[in-house]
């Protein structure tokens, strides 16, 4: 199996079934039974066009300078999101199948929403993990949610893998992802992603829903993407 982790980890492009047992000397059942098995831990992943494999989740962690460039980046532009809307703001990044909070500018309201810095969140029931992971193939999140499980928060917290794709078409299609109250009872969470970058990454807004009411929900939207696309322009410019 290490042999195998080892052809896998040297091939930028994936390696197939056929390079596998050619190069391991493996019968193709013994190959495919190790493939299978690294799968579900996550340690490998399958592309479903080319049938090509790869690490997975198990080993990918964003680039350290990167992500501090990013956090460089981003702390003037949440800090002044933060103080026109009142509310928490957050930029968070996934690491592992699972969303690490890099920063949180907390709402300066008595009553309000906020996660810690380096906290980890899981996919299913938070809007940065549905926006992040709504780019990626069927397979892959399938792989994150056997990872890591669809544990229930709350009576509204997806936990059906086949319902959580469905939303991710959806967060697709409107180019945004919300949490009503699926992580925390009266918690409601509206999150955009950081497209075109390196870095898995993505900005969101929560608060107790009583604070972010539905039809204020597109205005946060549009301020959430205004910063996200500046941020994304910046990143890909000379450091």
């Amino acid at each position: 199996m290490c042999d195998v982790l080892d052809l896998v980890r040297a091939s930028s492009e994936g390696v197939s079934l056929l390079t596998v047992t050619t190069e391991t000397g493996m019968p193709k059942s013994t190959a495919f039974r190790y493939l299978t098995v690294l799968e579900e831990r996550s340690f490998v992943e399958r592309d479903a066009d080319t049938s090509l494999y790869r690490l997975g989740l198990a080993f990918q962690a964003p680039d350290s300078v990167g992500l501090e460039r990013l956090k460089r980046l981003a702390e003037s532009r949440l800090t002044r999101l933060r103080d026109d809307l009142g509310l928490t703001v957050n930029l968070g990044y996934l690491e592992g199948g699972q969303v690490v909070h890099a920063l949180v500018y907390e709402s300066p309201r008595q009553m309000r929403l906020a996660a810690r810095v380096g906290e980890r969140s899981l996919i299913h029931s938070t809007a940065l993990g549905k926006v992040m992971v709504a780019v990626r193939g069927e397979e892959s999140v399938r792989s994150i949610l056997a990872m890591h499980g669809m544990p229930r928060y709350t009576e509204k917290t997806i936990t059906d893998p086949d319902a959580y794709l469905a939303e991710l078409a959806e967060v697709r299609e409107r180019g945004y992802a919300m949490d009503e109250s699926e992580n925390q009872i009266g918690g409601r969470c509206v999150a955009v992603a950081l497209q075109g970058t390196a870095i898995p990454a993505g900005l969101s807004v929560s608060a107790p829903d009583t604070q972010l009411p539905l039809d204020e929900v597109p205005n946060v939207v549009s301020q959430l993407s205004r910063v996200a696309k500046a941020l994304t322009k910046e990143l890909g410019s000379p450091a």
